[in-house]
């Protein structure tokens, strides 16, 4: 199991550390066991594959077809599934295996072929999954979903240093619906040093919260880079291009991972060319593409990505069905954002049909694999949740007992979530405690009472804080 944070830190490490005995069928496992000749899995690989539209998965099958490789030989199937591959793929080697198996068939048999890819390409075509799976533009659109507007942001300073060097920090984050910074998390720091500024400078960023029909909402998975450049120095058109040419050019020759980097650099430097000398000079992909190209290999944190887009509604067209199936998938391969961000919106509700008790299953997955948000959020949901057959005050403390995470940086949520627990459970003092820590916390980063507000006013009344958002 593992998230994303871990995932794109360890690859600023040269070598990402993945602990997960669930994994994503990708392309390049499909063809180490067809190389294996482990047909029936390489056979099984390349079907889930092609049901995403990756053509060369589908070349594959009409390949396996053609040569009997763990299905009987059938001419017929291979030039189907090859016609298939070759509306999008097109390249040589593709429409030449494409001819030789076609030079075998009668003239009965091309045509029951070209009815067979007929019904293919009904389900497994570009057009037919971009209407059932990828997401729609939807430039000018107005959507249900308003995202979280900034109302207060904090540029970071630049550390002392011995030997003065730029660096970037890339920072995810959550808005929760009183507007305040959750679920800080550093993605990737050039260097050490200039991740405690980053840190710092985000916790004082204030929005006003995202809203689905004008009713406030957390919003889940913003991202944001900072630059810490040395003075004088900027970043043009033509330096930005030499930054992308070569993460493009191995996106291009390479895999699902290839892909996805270099979908997530596109996300990431988009927050940026509005700086450039020569910012209309500056031409960047649409990370989408990427992300799409990404999750057709297989590549589990791509589904993830257009999962969240989806069901936003970020620079596409908002669309419930579409971000389930992805979220599902990422969560089912291990992505532990994907089964706190499912879980989440299938407790209340506001995006899928509520089903609680999968939605706490989903969260319970993430928890149980070590993910401190997961861990803390069942800890709130146990002690805030409106329904008095889910609120449970020994699972909530269980479960912030089982917290351990000295360094973790959304102290806030941490405050909050002490506070709620520890007055369900009879611990005054300690709830007390930490509801004046979470006070401090704002006070310090000049931040609105909020929730921590609305907790005391709880507190006085004699009451347990509920909510039923989370």
């Amino acid at each position: 199991m593992f998230n994303v944070r871990n995932f794109v830190f360890g690859l600023c490490l040269l070598g990402p550390v993945i602990s997960c005995s669930v994994f994503a069928v990708t392309f390049e496992q499909a063809m180490t066991y067809y190389g294996n000749k482990q047909f029936e899995q390489a056979y099984g690989a390349f079907e889930e594959l092609a049901a995403l539209g990756n053509e060369r998965a589908q070349l594959n099958l009409g390949v396996m077809y053609a040569r009997g490789e763990f299905v009987e030989r059938d001419f017929v199937e291979s030039a189907a599934w090859l016609k298939l591959s070759n509306d999008t793929l097109r390249n040589d080697s593709a429409t030449k295996i494409l001819k030789i198996i076609s030079a075998k068939l009668s003239e009965e048999d091309q045509s029951t072929a070209n009815a067979r890819y007929k019904k293919l390409s009904k389900k497994y075509g570009r057009e037919a999954l971009d209407q059932r799976l990828f997401p729609e533009s939807a430039i000018d659109e107005v959507s249900d979903f308003v995202g979280a507007e900034p109302l207060r942001k904090r540029v970071p300073k630049f550390p002392r240093m011995t030997l003065m060097v730029p660096g970037i920090v890339d920072v995810q984050y959550s808005v929760a619906i009183d507007g305040t910074v959750r679920n800080i998390t550093i993605l990737r720091a050039t260097e050490n040093v200039f991740r405690k500024n980053t840190i710092e400078a985000v916790r004082y960023n204030l929005y006003k919260p995202a809203a689905i029909n004008g009713k406030s909402i957390p919003e889940f998975g913003r991202r944001m880079r900072f630059n810490y450049a040395l003075h004088g120095s900027k970043l043009d058109a033509d330096g930005l291009q030499g930054v992308v040419a070569p993460i493009r050019e191995k996106a291009e020759q390479g895999g699902g991972l290839d892909k996805y980097l270099y979908a997530y650099t596109l996300t990431m430097l988009r927050s940026v060319v509005g700086g450039l000398e020569d910012s209309e000079g500056a031409s960047l992909d649409p990370a989408a593409d990427w992300f799409k190209k990404a999750a057709q290999d297989g590549n589990r944190l791509a589904k993830f990505e257009l999962g969240l887009d989806l069901s936003y509604g970020k620079q596409c067209r908002a669309d419930s069905k579409k971000s389930y199936f992805w979220l599902e998938q990422a969560a089912d391969e291990g992505v532990m954002d994907a089964q706190v961000f499912l879980g989440s919106e299938l407790l209340h509700g506001g995006r899928f049909e509520k089903d609680v008790d999968k939605g706490l299953e989903m969260l319970a997955r993430a928890a149980d694999g070590g993910y401190d948000d997961a861990i803390l959020k069942l800890a709130w949901i146990m002690a805030t949740h409106p329904d008095a057959n889910v609120r449970d005050p020994q699972k909530a403390l269980a479960y912030l007992n089982r917290f351990n995470n000295d360094d973790y940086i959304d102290e806030l949520t941490v405050f909050e979530t002490q506070a709620v627990v520890y007055a369900l459970t009879g611990k005054n003092a300690d709830a007390k405690k930490a509801l004046k820590k979470a006070m401090k916390y704002r006070k310090k980063y000049e931040l609105p009472d909020g929730i921590s507000g609305d907790i005391a006013k709880a507190f006085d009344a004699g009451k347990p804080y509920l909510q039923d958002i989370l």
